[in-house]
């Protein structure tokens, strides 16, 4: 697989064979006065109010469909004094099968985040869901609440985005794998050059673009009454079918698949992002997904 390098100014993507990241780049209330009563009481302070040291957690949820495969997607918004804290999540497994960390590092406060937990294999049942944040002054807060994580059934209203003969390659193909400077955001899906690409749910094309040196020509799109977007690259020249606004339909050809930009043989590389693609989101492993999908 070959590295796919992007700069930040033309959304651009890094990554070996199968492209990488691509990036398109109060004051305080007053207390009313008051004045003693007849009875000697004492009056209100006039001081303003004074907001908490502590952050707060003005949101938070955990929630698990199969609409997301059956993985909890954990959304949260931290109020503090500070631009950004730190938050670390904890699955504590209510039947005795352990507890599964992650940290999501600095996150800005005021907004609110989504984050798709992706359990190991296996891995079902009740889990309690704690989220600790904490600011540059070392306070901090702890929340919990329980989600029940189900095994993924196949999903009829989605279809798999090759339509014709496939596979999914060598581990290197797979999302995680390591990369210059960073790590694989997709998978890719060996086909031969020409095989359709498929809109895998209907949605709304966001982006169309091409890098030479790097994800050649690619398609985004948003999935309807869905918190995710989909991004396919090296597509074949002169394939595309779409533009961006196109609202497209479940199973709709987009393109084909090729090797333009930065690639090594035919293949698509195929990513899922949890909310939007390079503007809050995240890339997430989109195998157990495109594994459920009819056509796989």
């Amino acid at each position: 697989m070959v590295a796919l390098v992007f700069s930040a100014s033309a959304h651009a993507a890094t990554g070996a064979g199968s492209g990488g990241a691509v990036d398109p780049t109060d004051p305080a209330p007053q207390v009313p006065a008051a004045t003693p009563g007849a009875s000697g009481g004492t009056p209100y302070s006039t001081a303003p109010r004074k907001r908490s040291n502590r952050p707060t957690l003005t949101v938070f949820s955990a929630t698990a469909s199969a609409l997301n495969a059956g993985f909890p997607i954990v959304r949260f918004q931290v109020t503090d004094r500070s631009a950004r804290v730190r938050v670390r999540l904890a699955f504590v497994s209510l039947a005795g099968g352990g507890t599964y960390r992650k940290s999501l590092g600095s996150r800005r406060t005021g907004i609110t985040h989504a984050y798709t937990w992706q359990p190991p294999q296996g891995a079902t049942g009740s889990y309690r869901v704690r989220i600790t944040a904490r600011d540059p002054r070392g306070y901090r807060v702890v929340r919990a609440t329980t989600v029940t994580v189900s095994p993924p059934t196949a999903s009829g209203d989605h279809r798999f985005p090759v339509g014709g003969t496939h596979d999914f390659g060598a581990p290197d193909a797979r999302f995680g794998a390591k990369r210059s400077g960073h790590m694989h955001q997709g998978q890719d899906i060996m086909a031969a050059s020409g095989t359709p690409v498929l809109a895998p749910h209907a949605g709304t094309v966001t982006w169309v673009a091409y890098q030479a040196e790097g994800a050649g020509y690619y398609v985004v799109m948003s999935s309807d009454g869905e918190p995710y977007y989909f991004v396919f690259m090296h597509l074949l020249k002169g394939s595309t079918l779409v533009k961006a606004g196109d609202h497209v339909e479940t199973g709709q050809q987009i393109g084909a698949v090729g090797a333009t930009g930065t690639a090594e043989g035919t293949h698509l590389h195929f990513e899922i992002w949890d909310g939007p693609w390079y503007n809050g989101g995240h890339a997430i492993d989109p195998l157990p997904f495109l594994r459920q999908w009819p056509g796989a």
